[in-house]
């Protein structure tokens, strides 16, 4: 008998499964299976822990003999009557013929399923199976975390629901705000045409709506924030060259002083441009702005059906 033939009759003559032989010998299942299957085969100490386990000597292991145990011959099939010996003189009879019984094949033994384990969800912390569809994260820093089928599920569904609440909010705030400046800018417009009573001032109204519709896109994703924030950039002096002695150290002094007051004006200057711009610019794009919103927040509550319905 082969040895793998030999450790799979006397795994099965214990009742032992693949699994259960190998925790007693300190291997995996898949290393018995090999072995059983003449794929590989055990080394010394594990060939004698196996000898130990199954009651049997060394050197039977390693017997080369053919044949198999006698729990494991096939059955053998019933001879036939001897026939009677007939004289020469007469003819002898015709014999019955006699069905001979097949013998009956063992049935398949049943394989045994093997669990690979790659790792443990990250949020429920249940074992992993290698079939399943699990989904792998990569962290800053390179570290990867794995998460079950059910709770990758139930993460892309919170994440939508997040995405939608932050946009929900973040609109929200835009209008609050740009309320509050508009009305702030009517009420101390009407003060100052009370106070003066000079209906002229009431001009000044035409800065209510377009403090609202600038004040509100600056919260958004647009052109008209991308417009406002150009014009806060600020002007850098130039470098200077000096002698490195008391005159040239004052005169450095002098010019940098003059040079930093300069550039804070022309500052000053750039930002209200800026600002007239962007409030008369706004005026035009807030319709457009409005839409753009919209149509996030649609797709933001898409993406959250979508994930619901996959669960």
């Amino acid at each position: 008998m082969e040895r793998g033939s030999l450790i799979a009759y006397h795994r099965k003559r214990l009742n032992l499964t693949q699994t259960e032989l190998g925790e007693k010998v300190n291997v995996t299942a898949q290393a018995v299976s090999k072995w059983e299957n003449g794929l590989s085969e055990p080394d010394l100490s594990t060939v004698q822990k196996l000898c130990k386990i199954f009651g049997i000597d060394v050197t039977e292991f390693f017997s080369e003999e053919e044949g198999t145990p006698a729990d494991q011959t096939a059955p053998q099939t019933p001879s036939a009557p001897a026939e009677p010996v007939q004289s020469a003189e007469a003819p002898a009879p015709a014999q019955p013929v006699v069905a001979q019984p097949v013998p009956e094949k063992p049935a398949p033994e049943k394989q045994e399923t093997t669990r690979f384990i790659v790792g443990y969800c990250s949020t429920c912390k249940r074992p992993i199976e290698q079939r399943e569809n699990y989904e792998v994260f990569t962290r800053r820093g390179g570290a990867q975390t794995i998460t079950c089928p059910q709770c990758a599920v139930k993460n892309r569904i919170r994440n939508a629901e997040f995405e939608l609440s932050r946009e929900r909010t973040r609109f929200r705030r835009s209008m609050i705000t740009g309320g509050c400046i508009a009305g702030g800018i009517a009420v101390i417009v009407a003060i100052i045409a009370i106070a003066t009573k000079n209906v002229t001032v009431l001009a000044a109204l035409a800065l209510v709506p377009m403090s609202f519709t600038f004040a509100s896109q600056c919260f958004w994703d647009g052109i008209v924030s991308d417009c406002f924030f150009f014009f806060l950039r600020s002007f850098r002096m130039p470098g200077l060259i000096f002698a490195l002695n008391l005159e040239g150290i004052i005169w450095f002094i002098t010019v940098k002083l003059l040079l930093m007051i300069l550039s804070g004006l022309l500052s000053v200057l750039f930002i209200l441009l800026g600002v007239a711009v962007s409030l008369v610019f706004s005026l035009f794009v807030f319709p457009f702005g409005m839409m753009k919103e919209a149509h996030t927040l649609n797709e933001l509550k898409r993406n959250v059906q979508v994930a619901k319905a996959r669960a």
